[in-house]
């Protein structure tokens, strides 16, 4: 007897164990088969800066429907990714309950810059997700997918060339580049004489940018070049924009500093107090890429003190001064051009107000004029 109670108690035991080591078993949501079956109109696309906010595919899929009830609205959304790399999906696109999404050459060339080197193929996977809005349970997304092949575009070359033709014929070249990379916004300051001028993305006639209106650019491939014209002698900064919001070409007259990038606030009237070209005192160019020619400086400025704004290595160089003694920043937002000291006067800018304030000059030749606000 006692030799039968063991061998059950031997088999309990092992039943026990074996019950231990078998996997557990989680609740699994289930998987619903593709009903979408996504379409994409093109197999393989190169894309074309020049028709850049032409569409350049159009993905459709069939409607998908709630397991759950057929009152449920089903919605869609959209993502790409490189097919050999999952990892690097794009952000999803919600198109509503829209079966349909487009996309320009532009929007998918951001996506496929990112994946492989312009005029290089790649494979990419659609995914198109059905998401079912029911107000107590949760369905797991149906998924349908579709392949095509894209070959990008360079979007920001390294520099801009541009080609300008005087009135005697002779051809001349300079280069813009970026002031900061990867903004898509060229610049060059030039001494610039009466001449026409269309712009390259290399040292090969194109693709180039030519004047479509005014200052509106046109992006062109092949065919002919219509020639921006400019009539005007002396230094002008050329700012070309090639994103999209703009595509515009500019000839500005901006103020240069003596020594650029040496552009320093003084005086009892702030912080600094009367000590020349220190980085307390420095101001920093604060426009964007479009705008290089903002300058300014943050900091505490004291009533009834003086300023003035150096640009050089001291007291003896050229100063940005005050249109009149006295004149407070706050109320008198006139900028004449810098100067030397014996060449009109110390007059000096005398705040009305005490506390943080950014005091700003705008170094446009066309628009010189100071701002001065409270800074948080």
């Amino acid at each position: 007897m006692k030799k039968i109670l063991s061998f059950i108690s031997i088999c309990l035991l092992a039943g026990v164990f074996a019950s231990c080591n078998k996997d557990p078993e989680y609740f699994e949501l289930p998987v619903y088969p593709d009903e979408m079956h996504v379409k994409c109109s093109v197999e393989e696309i190169v894309l074309n800066k020049g028709i850049a906010d032409d569409v350049a595919l159009t993905l459709t899929w069939d409607k998908a429907t709630s397991p759950l009830s057929a009152s449920d609205v089903v919605t869609y959304k959209v993502c790409f990714y490189p097919s050999s790399m999952k990892d690097q999906k794009s952000a999803y696109i919600e198109t509503g309950t829209e079966q349909r999404l487009a996309l320009t050459h532009d929007q998918l060339n951001s996506m496929v810059a990112r994946w492989a080197m312009p005029g290089e193929a790649v494979r990419v996977t659609a995914q198109v997700l059905s998401i079912v809005n029911n107000e107590t349970r949760y369905v797991r997304p149906e998924v349908s997918t579709v392949e095509f092949t894209a070959t990008g575009y360079e979007k920001y070359p390294a520099y801009l060339n541009m080609v300008m033709t005087d009135a005697e014929g002779t051809v001349t070249t300079e280069r813009l580049t970026q002031r900061q990379l990867g903004t898509g916004i060229y610049e060059a300051t030039l001494n610039m004489k009466p001449c026409t001028y269309h712009f390259t993305t290399s040292d090969e006639p194109y693709p180039a940018y030519g004047q479509a209106v005014g200052e509106q650019m046109a992006y062109l491939t092949e065919g002919t070049i219509s020639e921006f014209s400019c009539s005007v002698t002396g230094q002008r900064t050329v700012i070309v924009d090639t994103n999209n919001d703009f595509n515009d070409c500019r000839l500005l007259e901006i103020v240069q500093l003596p020594t650029p990038g040496v552009i320093w606030i003084c005086g009892n009237g702030c912080s600094v107090g009367w000590n020349t070209n220190t980085t307390a005192g420095h101001m920093e160019m604060v426009g964007s890429a479009r705008e290089p020619y903002y300058y300014a400086w943050t900091g505490e400025f004291i009533a009834g003190g003086e300023i003035k704004v150096g640009l050089g290595a001291g007291w003896g160089d050229q100063f940005f001064y005050a249109p009149e003694m006295g004149a407070d920043p706050l109320t008198d937002h006139r900028l004449p051009m810098y100067r030397l000291q014996d060449d009109g006067g110390d007059l000096k800018w005398i705040p009305s107000v005490s506390g943080r304030y950014t005091f700003t000059l705008c170094l446009l030749a066309t628009d010189m004029h100071t701002t001065f606000e409270p800074a948080n």
